[in-house]
């Protein structure tokens, strides 16, 4: 595997999504049809990524950047990720 990328940040959704495959996060806060669209987004954003994103070990704590996952732009934490891909693609 190489590293395609290494300075992506994801908001707090995209991240569970990412490392467990979990979006049950969603129904916390959202109605059905609003937690849907949601991981919609995620599904989405994970996909337009191309790779195989991996958790870094930096936190922001508060960051007013956007999700380079979803492109969610709400102010909150962000999470350091590398994205990897197959050494053969070019």
């Amino acid at each position: 595997m190489k590293v395609i990328d290494d300075e992506l940040w994801f908001c707090v959704d995209c991240m569970i999504s990412a490392v467990n495959n979990d979006y049950s996060g969603l129904d916390y806060y959202l109605s059905e049809p609003e937690a849907s669209i949601r991981q919609g987004e995620i599904q989405r954003g994970l996909e337009n990524l191309g790779g195989y994103p991996v958790m870094g070990d930096e936190t922001e704590e508060f960051s007013r950047r956007g999700c380079d996952c979803c492109g969610d732009t709400l102010a909150g934490s962000r999470e350091r990720f590398a994205l990897l891909g197959d050494d053969d693609d070019d």
